[in-house]
């Protein structure tokens, strides 16, 4: 029904969409986890590094969105505070980014995140 590029083009909005449709960025979120996150948690979220007895998380979906019962301000209070889902402390490695990120960068950072697939 549409040529090649057009059928490819097309695919790429609907997946761009929804995060313009929130004010999400997955390409700044993609620049900033890369720059940020990814020495703990591997270039491909799939996390697995070592701190001594901590491991960093795997960030990829869908384990990331059931550990943070699908919702986006557990993950922004993970990111900005340290505090897991049940409001407890991160293992002491991950910082909490309030200050360093906006709570918008965090944002960004999650829509990315959702697009990695384990």
């Amino acid at each position: 029904m549409f040529p090649g590029i057009f059928r490819g083009a097309l695919l790429s909005l609907l997946f761009v969409m929804p995060a313009m449709a929130n004010g999400t960025d997955t390409t700044a979120g993609k620049k900033l986890f890369l720059s940020d996150c990814s020495s703990c948690h591997r270039e491909n979220g799939s996390g697995g590094v070592h701190f001594g007895d901590a491991v960093s998380a795997d960030l990829r979906a869908p384990g990331l969105e059931q550990t943070y019962k699908h919702s986006d301000k557990l993950l922004l209070r993970a990111i900005l505070q340290a505090k897991d889902e049940g409001g407890e402390p991160l293992d002491a490695p991950m910082p909490a980014w309030q200050g360093r990120l906006t709570a918008a960068e965090a944002m960004d950072i999650i829509a990315y995140l959702k697009t990695l697939k384990s």
